[in-house]
């Protein structure tokens, strides 16, 4: 009976955990790498990241409903950040729901576009931190 080994490794920042199952009398060798370049952000960092995003809310050209949904969420997702253990997929899924909210937002094309130029950059930055890929949050 021949021995067979499988083999997976992971490199990049935009990792979000996985699960690896092998079978029994098989070898499973996992390797994760993190770009060891990229800042580790902190909890203090993403509500600095978080309170930049409502000042981009604050200013932009949605109507005052989008405009209060979008930051209510976003204050839960800042209020959990602040916690001292942190529910990292509850603050991911209040901030899906921002960006939810300003996607689905009854406003003119290039007001709601300009705005999510701005916000998508924050968000990529938080990526890490809740541990969710890009697409998480549709884009």
């Amino acid at each position: 009976m021949s021995e067979e080994k499988f083999s997976q490794s992971f490199s990049g920042s935009e990792l979000s955990g996985g699960v690896q199952v092998g079978q029994a009398g098989r070898d499973v060798v996992q390797s994760q790498q993190v770009n060891p370049t990229e800042k580790q952000i902190k909890s203090a960092d993403v509500v600095e990241l978080l309170t930049r995003i409502e000042e981009l809310l604050q200013g932009a050209n949605l109507a005052e409903p989008e405009k209060e949904k979008a930051v209510r969420y976003l204050n839960a997702a800042k209020e959990e950040v602040q916690q001292k253990e942190p529910d990292k997929d509850l603050a991911a899924k209040s901030l899906k729901r921002v960006t939810e909210t300003l996607k689905n937002a009854n406003e003119t094309v290039e007001a709601g576009t300009g705005l999510w130029k701005k916000v998508q950059p924050i968000l990529t930055q938080l990526l890490g931190w809740l541990g969710v890929a890009k697409s998480f949050f549709g884009y």
